[in-house]
């Protein structure tokens, strides 16, 4: 399959379509400090038109919503849906609805540091209220910070109940049960679009390249597209097609009106 075949399909439906796009990696390019990224020139713009067409479009992302939606201006985007911390948040219309912060998410925030400082200077916590992520990328060399300090931090997110996901230079802890690829089908079944798109990056957006083909199986014309990062190279095998970076997003979403 290529680029040119899933543009124009999804183009003949555009009207009736769900665009569903991740946030960092995808929308904005891999930054080492979370609070300093934007969205890629035109990105935004390009969302937007779409939905002006009569798409439905959403962001599907690990970020919490608030943050995403107020980094990247996306409420500039009409109707446009986030389904933050991986489903386990919703922010639309500017309403948000989330989840009770259990106990295990305390506890991780009060035993996490001493874990990360027997490792890499470099590594440090980003505390997204449902999740806390092990940030390397500041390192010298990221997986080998993250090597440092993996397996006591698995220890301890297992012990209190937390799934323990790997991404590009980071390790999260989060709430289990909630995943893009659920988040993507629960999109589908609450808005039964003609056909649907999404876009990712890392290894937290295969469950939504998975759910792609489910909707396919369904009868539903959907498509993967994967952003090419040497990070994570099995992203790019998962998906449909592929594209070069953020940029190359923004290409795909302005060749689709």
């Amino acid at each position: 399959m290529d680029i040119s075949t899933v543009v124009a399909a999804l183009r003949a439906e555009l009207e009736h379509a769900l665009v569903a796009v991740d946030f960092d990696g995808t929308l904005a390019p891999i930054v080492p400090d979370p609070a300093d990224s934007r969205p890629a020139p035109g990105a935004v713009a390009a969302l937007r038109t779409i939905a002006e067409r009569g798409a439905q479009v959403a962001v599907i992302t690990g970020r919490d919503a608030r943050t995403v939606v107020g980094l990247g201006g996306l409420d500039a985007i009409p109707g446009v849906i986030v389904e933050g911390l991986y489903g386990a948040e919703r922010w639309q219309g500017g309403v948000l609805t989330t989840l009770p912060e259990p106990y295990a998410m305390h506890r991780l925030r009060a035993e996490l540091p001493a874990l990360i400082a027997t490792g890499d200077p470099k590594l440090w916590i980003e505390d997204k209220r449902l999740s806390l992520v092990v940030h390397a990328r500041m390192a010298a060399d990221p997986q080998a910070a993250l090597d440092s300090v993996r397996e006591p931090v698995t220890t301890l997110g297992e012990q209190l109940g937390l799934s323990v996901d790997p991404g590009r230079g980071v390790l999260e802890l989060r709430l289990p049960g909630h995943d893009k690829g659920a988040a993507l089908l629960r999109l589908t079944a609450e808005l039964g679009p003609k056909a649907a798109l999404f876009v990712g990056d890392d290894v937290g957006d295969l469950p939504a390249f998975a759910a792609v083909g489910e909707l396919r199986g369904q009868g539903t014309p959907a498509w993967s597209v994967a952003v090419v990062s040497p990070e994570a190279p099995e992203v790019a095998r998962a998906a449909d097609v592929q594209v070069d970076g953020p940029a190359g997003v923004v290409a795909l979403l302005q060749s689709l009106t």
